[in-house]
């Protein structure tokens, strides 16, 4: 087997298990429940995802610094993996031994292995990303990533059934139930970890680190030339206002549209199914009619999810009227958004970046669409102190603003897009990476 297809195998194997594991612990299914049950508070709720899109987000141009002389780049992944992807089995056998019984703890712990996981994340990503695009030519890139999201999407079905059934009536309750998903969850992690240890890493020349200072520079070089990677940011930024209500649909259909407990593993196999269909269709959509078009398409899902959650309340429409069992549609438009984000915005920054770049550009990207950590925590803060409808009606309002701006933005890859010349656009000679 030649290596490109050994990595485009392993690739695949990663992100699968990587992906399923994580619907275990679904950011807007199970963690907004398991924090709503053990502490009731709207606010930490949106925390536990801002604290998630903060741990990963803000240290990235650090590691892209960091990492810049280094001739290799997997074992760094390695490294932070071992540290971080056990940390929600950790989770699991406390909840297994008793902390469950002990709120505060629990939240304690909760919180401080919850920042481990996404804290270390920052050097998974970067480097995921950065070996990814030495190892998989770029006409391939979609094809794999949007075979990945159909696997996972598939198994996820089968991981949302589970859920229904430990989450329902009939399961083991509180906290027996999130202790099997976080176990499962932390298993599934270190497994992909495995898959990760088989990627063969091609040689690529390290350009050497350069002052922090000059450093500074080149990133502000990139956002001064380059309009199309500019707008990619604003538009992730606009349209990232979708967390504002993200962790909050299960806690409105269960508390307040007469949802069952049991269906936060519906919404999850639903939300797995939007993942399948878009992974089905955007991989090829990305190569054949550009990244650009693939955004289109998830700031679109992204607007639909809270304009439907806002029909309901509006029309008075709950889990007992026949016309309820459109409810899970947000979650559809959920993963379709997600697959679409993963296949759209950061292959698309992977995409603008030259060779010499790809560190800086995902970096830079990922930190300045870091201040979307902001909408969850003020999205908790909205709506304790309004309503569903108010914090609903905002974020359609500005997820379409982000969708609208999407319109504008230049071709990114796709057959008809011009191929980035290799080679920096910055001035990089002076410096000696996901």
């Amino acid at each position: 087997m030649d290596v490109q297809r050994r990595n485009a195998l392993v690739f695949f194997g990663e992100a699968t298990l990587f992906g399923v594991g994580v619907v275990f612990i679904g950011f807007t299914t199970v963690l907004p429940q398991f924090v709503s049950e053990l502490t009731g508070s709207t606010v930490l709720v949106g925390l536990v995802i801002a604290l998630a899109e903060g741990a990963w987000r803000a240290p990235q141009l650090a590691v892209v610094w960091w990492l810049l002389a280094a001739r290799r780049k997997k074992p760094w992944l390695t490294r932070a993996g071992l540290v971080a992807r056990p940390a929600y089995l950790v989770l699991g056998i406390a909840l297994w031994v008793g902390a469950g019984s002990h709120p505060a703890l629990t939240l304690g712990l909760f919180l401080v292995l919850h920042g481990i996981m996404f804290l270390f994340l920052s050097v998974d990503h970067m480097v995921w990303w950065d070996v990814f695009a030495k190892a998989i030519p770029a006409g391939r890139r979609g094809r794999v990533l949007g075979a990945s999201t159909v696997a996972r999407g598939v198994l996820a079905v089968g991981a949302g059934g589970l859920i229904t059934w430990l989450l329902g009536e009939g399961g083991p309750g509180f906290p027996r139930a999130y202790a099997a998903l976080f176990s499962l969850t932390g298993i599934l992690l270190l497994l992909s970890l495995g898959s990760w240890s088989l990627v063969v890493e091609p040689d690529e020349e390290p350009v050497g680190r350069p002052p922090l200072r000059g450093y500074f520079e080149q990133l502000a070089a990139v956002l001064r030339g380059n309009r199309t990677f500019r707008s990619l940011v604003v538009i992730r930024l606009v349209s990232g206002c979708e967390g504002l209500a993200l962790g909050f649909y299960p806690l409105l259909g269960t508390q307040v549209l007469g949802f069952s407990p049991a269906y936060i593993g519906v919404f999850a196999a639903v939300q797995t199914v939007g993942g399948i269909a878009a992974g089905l269709g955007l991989g090829l959509l990305s190569e054949r009619a550009g990244i650009h078009r693939v955004i289109q398409v998830a700031t679109a899902a992204s607007a639909s999810a809270p304009v439907v959650a806002l029909l309901f309340l509006w029309t008075g429409l709950n889990a007992h009227h026949l016309l309820g069992l459109f409810y899970p549609w947000v979650f559809a438009a959920i993963g379709v958004s997600l697959s679409a984000n993963f296949i759209g915005f950061a292959n698309g920054a992977v995409e603008l970046a030259p060779p010499g770049e790809r560190g800086m550009y995902i970096g830079l990207f990922s930190t300045l669409s870091g201040l979307a950590v902001l909408p969850p925590v003020l999205g908790g803060w909205l709506l304790a102190r309004t309503s569903y409808a108010t914090l609903l009606a905002l974020t359609a309002s500005l997820v379409l603003l982000g969708h609208a701006l999407s319109w504008r933005l230049g071709p990114i890859g796709g057959r008809a897009s011009p191929r980035v010349r290799p080679g920096p656009t910055a001035p990089l000679q002076s410096r000696a990476p996901r």
